[in-house]
């Protein structure tokens, strides 16, 4: 063994093994974005409709063992009891991540759905119904108004 892959190795044993995509992993609590499937912002977990359509989504990865949730744990436990709870619904396994890729700041993650291996997919955030637009109110000009 030459000097430099024994420096190599003793820093690798002193240091740990160097992390892939550290950026990457600080953002997806640990882990990297081909692996997402499913991605919840703290900003989204504050909307009352996010539950029922988290839900609703965590039922397409039920029983499936390679999945599981990540769950923000530097938020409120009241904010992430209700997905614990659907994540055991849906038989997943969770993980309350409380490091330094957990974050508070509204566009950082709170929930994701990721897999175990690299699973690519384009589209990793829940879909919200559109509101419909609302009426115009008429007031006593329109009355007057023709066209």
């Amino acid at each position: 063994m030459s000097d430099d892959e024994l420096q190599d190795r003793l820093l690798d044993r002193l240091n740990g093994t160097p992390q892939t995509r550290p950026d990457e992993r600080r953002q997806y609590l640990g882990s990297l974005r081909e692996r997402v499937a499913l991605a919840v912002t703290n900003a989204e977990l504050e909307r009352p409709e996010t539950l029922a359509l988290c839900q609703k989504a965590l039922q397409a990865f039920a029983h499936q063992a390679d999945y599981k949730v990540l769950l923000n744990g530097k938020l409120e436990p009241q904010q992430t009891a209700p997905y614990m709870q659907a994540a055991g619904q849906a038989d997943l396994a969770f993980t309350s991540i409380n490091d330094d890729t957990a974050q508070t700041t509204p566009e950082a993650f709170a929930l994701l759905v990721v897999n175990q291996t690299a699973i690519n997919r384009d589209d990793i955030r829940l879909h919200y119904p559109e509101k419909a637009p609302e009426p115009k109110k008429h007031g006593l000009f329109d009355l007057f108004h023709h066209e």
